[in-house]
């Protein structure tokens, strides 16, 4: 049985990451997509996160290892909004999730 784990998302600073959380990152979105990404030049394991056509970032790379593994033998999770991190006076924004197994 899958235990649902929490993480900040990694990748955030990267294309257009940035505007895509302001506008996404809410608690009335509730569910992104994950999407594997088995070709990644940087990692075999990664793991993306979207909403509709704008990737968010990506799992942490320990995150990745485990979950890469499942999703390949076909199991589905979805990543649930927990938190939208900010802290002032920086403008980099983050993300923080639960990956839960999809039902």
């Amino acid at each position: 049985m899958f235990q649902p784990i929490q993480t900040k998302l990694a990748g955030v600073t990267y294309d257009e990451r940035q505007e895509a959380i302001r506008k996404w990152g809410c608690q009335d979105i509730g569910y992104f997509r994950l999407e594997r990404e088995p070709n990644n030049p940087h990692d075999p394991n990664a793991v993306s996160v979207w909403f509709l056509n704008d990737r968010l970032g990506y799992l942490q790379r320990p995150v990745a290892e485990r979950l890469a593994p499942l999703m390949d033998a076909g199991r589905t999770f979805d990543a649930v909004f927990v938190s939208r991190n900010e802290w002032a006076p920086y403008e980099n924004i983050g993300l923080t999730i639960r990956i839960v197994e999809a039902q």
